[in-house]
């Protein structure tokens, strides 16, 4: 995980760079923002959760994940990524969530042929070890920041309180949601299904599927958290159910070293991930 700079804020939760010698990898990669994507070197495709199927190019995208999927590494693999921040997705594309998602993009259907040109131009730069990956994230802010698209000020402000009610604690109160915006539930369900793909109860029903399975893996879980984390679920059931839904991996499983941990990274959330960042510390 490489944090975003200072200049890429509001628009990177958090880049990443994957590479490994290894002939294949299978992976579960849990529900997630949308993701722009270099392939320096190998190849990756992904399997969704409705059975769909895509390929990975030099650029491509990887559009908000509402439920897990099944990923497949060919290598050797060098790829570099940048998890979009919700808004930053819909200023770089105008295509809501809840209509694309769950599949992979060509970079033509967001992107500009001068900035896939410049992405594949630097994808051969850092194969032949002209430039650092850490030089790809730079560009792909670049291309990020230039999104053609104004998403409307009162839709902003609407995801930034789902985000901070998000990020409030493990189980927070749709009312209080809807208490602290000057629009309507309907409206607040709508911008949110834009942005999230989903409707609030929905939205939260995922944070804390992933919140729980990254604190369920920490060793040193306190008998408190722990509480705290089983007194949102009906039962085990429920919560092994979810967990498993939105990160395609069990509990017991991400005890395990993966890709799927390091995604689940707090940091890779933003504010929502804010509490799970704290207790996990």
């Amino acid at each position: 995980m490489i944090p975003p700079p200072a200049d890429a804020a509001g628009l990177v939760h958090t880049f990443y760079v994957i590479e490994t010698d290894e002939p294949r990898i299978e992976e579960a990669v849990p529900a997630y923002s949308a993701q722009l994507i270099i392939m320096v070197r190998g190849r990756v495709s992904f399997t969704f959760a409705q059975g769909n199927t895509g390929h990975s190019a030099t650029v491509f995208i990887n559009a908000p994940q509402l439920r897990s999927s099944l990923c497949v590494l060919e290598g050797p693999v060098l790829q570099v990524g940048a998890s979009l921040t919700h808004a930053a997705w819909q200023r770089l594309s105008n295509l809501p969530a809840d209509e694309v998602h769950d599949r992979l993009l060509p970079a033509e259907a967001v992107l500009s042929a001068d900035q896939i040109a410049a992405l594949e131009a630097a994808a051969g730069a850092c194969q032949e070890g002209l430039i650092t990956p850490e030089a790809l994230c730079t560009l792909l802010t670049e291309v990020i920041a230039a999104g053609p698209h104004a998403p409307r000020a009162n839709h902003l402000a609407v995801v930034d309180a789902i985000l901070h009610w998000l990020g409030s604690g493990f189980d927070p109160v749709l009312a209080d949601l809807y208490a602290s915006v000057r629009v309507s539930p309907r409206q607040v369900q709508r911008i949110c299904r834009r942005f999230f793909g989903v409707a609030p109860a929905q939205v939260l029903k995922r944070f804390r599927a992933l919140r729980a399975a990254m604190l369920l893996a920490q060793p040193t879980l306190s008998q408190e958290l722990y509480d705290q984390i089983m007194a949102t679920y009906f039962d085990q059931a429920h919560l092994i159910r979810d967990i498993r839904r939105y990160t395609g991996r069990t509990p017991t499983q991400f005890r395990q070293q993966s890709l799927s941990s390091e995604l689940l990274d707090p940091a890779a959330h933003g504010d929502a991930g804010s509490p799970l960042k704290s207790a996990a510390e």
